[in-house]
């Protein structure tokens, strides 16, 4: 019985990356196209917002999400989600309103075809590299100073299956309060079960989202990265921990 569950999660699996393929193949041209004129990049965004609602809807995931005060489509937010799936990144896009750039992880630029994408639109980081990651720092600065939001992923990658909740590095911290751009924690609550890491496990179904109320960059120093970290650490596993004793 467990063979059989296996394989027909596999199937599923198969079908999600059929989709994904296929939704590139179709939006590339126009994601190309809008590639040419970094003036268009709004109007990329809106595209890939448009293919991410895609491939969660024919995979089976309803979205609900509760936002806990109105954003700002207008205004640039520094978007802070805990990191558990690889639906981590769709689920944002289709989420989050207004236009933002991913902080990501520069290896995935060498995935055929995703990568050039990727590469194109994200600020890449090679999180073993100093200078690579002053080299994001500055784009992800420069981006704010046009009125683009950033997300990032504040621990670095996702955690062991087994970890609730991995330690948060500084970077989204420091972009927030030097940039004084307000930051808005996000608790994904499903994602891990709906799509862990690996080749098997996950299935169709609900996907909440917690989108807490944004958080005033004024109200920390820089002297006081430490405890912003910690508090925004806080919001989001309390939400994680009181979701998992239910």
């Amino acid at each position: 019985m467990k063979l059989l569950h296996n394989f027909l999660q596999l199937i599923w699996r198969i079908w999600f990356a059929s989709i994904v393929f296929f939704g590139l193949v179709v939006f590339f041209p126009f994601l190309w196209l809008l590639l040419l004129n970094k003036k268009w990049y709004g109007h990329f965004h809106l595209l890939c917002k448009t293919w991410s609602r895609f491939i969660l809807f024919c995979s089976g995931f309803r979205l609900e999400v509760e936002y806990e005060e109105p954003l700002d489509p207008n205004k640039a937010y520094i978007i802070c989600p805990n990191h558990v799936s690889y639906i981590d990144i769709p689920l944002t896009f289709a989420i989050m309103p207004g236009v933002f750039v991913f902080v990501g992880k520069k290896s995935l630029s060498k995935i055929p075809v995703f990568g050039w994408v990727y590469k194109k639109t994200m600020i890449l980081v090679d999180r073993s590299s100093n200078r690579s990651s002053y080299k994001a720092y500055k784009h992800a600065s420069d981006r704010i100073e046009n009125g683009i939001g950033i997300a990032i992923y504040p621990e670095g990658g996702i955690p062991e299956v087994d970890t609730r909740l991995h330690r948060f590095k500084s970077g989204a911290f420091r972009l927030a309060l030097e940039q004084q751009v307000d930051l808005v924690p996000v608790t994904f609550l499903d994602n891990k079960k709906r799509f862990p890491c690996g080749y098997f496990g996950g299935s169709p179904g609900k996907l909440r989202v917690c989108v807490h109320k944004p958080i005033a960059s004024k109200s920390y120093s820089v002297e006081h990265i430490k405890e912003f970290k910690k508090d925004v650490y806080n919001i989001i596993n309390k939400k994680l921990t009181d979701y998992e004793s239910r």
